[in-house]
């Protein structure tokens, strides 16, 4: 009955015209309902608040949409009467169904709790951020961006960590790439100093590090000829 509820109000909020732009945007995903982003926030808070431990009792069915499953990410991330350890057990039962960088990145924008236990949820990532699945490295590396790539006293455990992040899939790769250049670009003391470090042929994959520099000029950032190699 709940879930029933769920699809018919995500079926109500579902837009034909952003499904066919966000479709775009997503190659190959076909599970697309068309709900806008701030409305499904909306919706997951909503259920945050009340049933949120139901509706997770179960696995997500194969017939779930884009929307339910990142929905379903969402709800332990807004949950407020949770402990930081149930609230982590849910979001790790829910990753594996985060399989595109749409969904893996919305879910963890999501995790805004970290930011007051950095610590331990650091600690959490260790095994997303060695594991050879694509969106689960991925998961872990866009973690590091969001809560710990522009906080100084993390840099140099979330540099070592970008190297030892397994990178042959792209999407792990272009992770990597966007946590280097969130490095490179805050506005901290120590990136001068670690901008070498990062840059230098050898340290990262070179087709990540490619990846790098194309971010980096993205981001107009100004580096002299003799800070890329």
């Amino acid at each position: 009955m709940l879930r029933r509820q769920l699809i018919s109000a995500l079926q109500q909020l579902a837009d034909p015209g952003y499904r066919v732009f966000a479709s775009r945007l997503i190659p190959g995903e076909a599970r697309l309902l068309g709900v806008r982003l701030p409305a499904l926030r909306q919706l997951a808070k909503q259920y945050a608040a009340n049933d949120w431990r139901a509706l997770l009792a179960f696995p997500a069915p194969a017939e779930a949409s884009f929307e339910e499953l990142l929905l379903r990410a969402m709800l332990p991330a807004y949950a407020g009467d949770t402990t930081l350890a149930e609230r982590l057990r849910y979001i790790a039962q829910e990753q594996p169904n985060l399989n595109n960088w749409s969904l893996c990145d919305s879910a963890c924008a999501t995790c805004r709790f970290t930011q007051n236990h950095r610590e331990d949820v650091f600690a959490w990532l260790e095994p997303f951020l060695h594991s050879e699945q694509e969106f689960t490295a991925r998961f872990g590396i866009v973690m590091l961006n969001h809560y710990y790539a522009s906080v100084e006293c993390w840099v140099p455990l979330v540099i070592q960590a970008l190297r030892e992040v397994p990178q042959d899939a792209y999407y792990a790769a272009m992770a990597v790439a966007w946590c280097a250049c969130t490095l490179l670009t805050a506005r901290i003391d120590l990136h001068d100093n670690v901008g070498m470090e990062l840059l230098a042929p050898g340290y990262l994959p070179e087709h990540t590090r490619k990846l790098l520099l194309r971010k980096l000029r993205e981001s107009r950032k100004k580096w002299s000829n003799d800070k890329i190699y």
